[in-house]
């Protein structure tokens, strides 16, 4: 049996723990802030609702969401989930945060998924994924940052299902959309399906390298450019 506590703050904050046992999760607590700001302050008190909810004092490893995401929201929860993981002395491990989306999307009937987060600045993070299993999803376009209009082409070419975190985030975008959040569940989910892939063989990462996308805006010169295409699961 294993109990990850699970933290995304890449659309918002959402703090959980999930129980994994034999094939079989069981959500034990989650707790979710619509803020967008003050990361700091909520992010301690949030880890420490949801153990005394669960009644333990540390889970058996932690997992994050990667982002992408805004600069500062990102950064607070890798900190947090890098610094409570080396605190318990647990196992660490990083998924993207548009996976994690997409796996919530194909619990809700989707196959071909677009999972979408604001970017600010009129544009989103987006991606094209396609469900790989029952458990996992495999990306076909992306991650990358785009207006929303190129994201309503993308799926005018390619039907797929638009996956948000947040129901009035450009509504007018995809024409089957469903909304998401950042199961504790689900994320277990999908890291043992990428902890299994890797123990087959296969070339992939559960590293917590943040995936920003844009460079914050105290540094930035000029107009964002989209990250190269690939496939940014594969380890380096």
């Amino acid at each position: 049996m294993t109990i990850y506590l699970t933290i995304d703050t890449s659309a918002a904050i959402t703090v959980g723990l999930a129980q994994w046992d034999l094939g079989v999760v069981r959500e034990l607590a989650v707790e979710s802030s619509p803020h967008k700001r003050h990361h700091a302050e909520l992010l301690a008190p949030m880890v420490r609702s949801v153990l005394d909810i669960a009644g333990i004092s540390a889970p058996d490893a932690v997992i994050v969401g990667t982002g992408p995401g805004a600069f500062t929201g990102l950064r607070a929860g890798l900190v947090t989930a890098r610094t409570l993981a080396r605190a318990w002395n647990v196992e660490l491990y990083g998924l993207s945060s548009l996976d994690i989306m997409a796996l919530g999307a194909l619990d809700q009937g989707a196959q071909i998924i677009v999972p979408m987060i604001d970017a600010r600045r009129k544009e989103v993070f987006a991606a094209r994924m396609h469900a790989l299993g029952a458990d996992d999803v495999e990306i076909v376009q992306g991650p990358s940052i785009y207006k929303p209009d190129e994201v309503a082409q993308m799926i005018a070419a390619q039907p797929g299902v638009v996956a948000v975190s947040e129901a009035d985030l450009y509504p007018s975008v995809g024409v089957h959309r469903v909304e998401v959040g950042f199961a504790p569940a689900v994320m277990a989910r999908l890291v043992q399906s990428r902890i299994a892939r890797i123990q087959a063989g296969e070339n992939l990462t559960l590293d917590t390298e943040p995936q920003y996308l844009r460079r914050p805006d105290v540094h930035e010169a000029g107009h964002s450019q989209p990250a190269a295409e690939g496939n940014p699961y594969a380890a380096n």
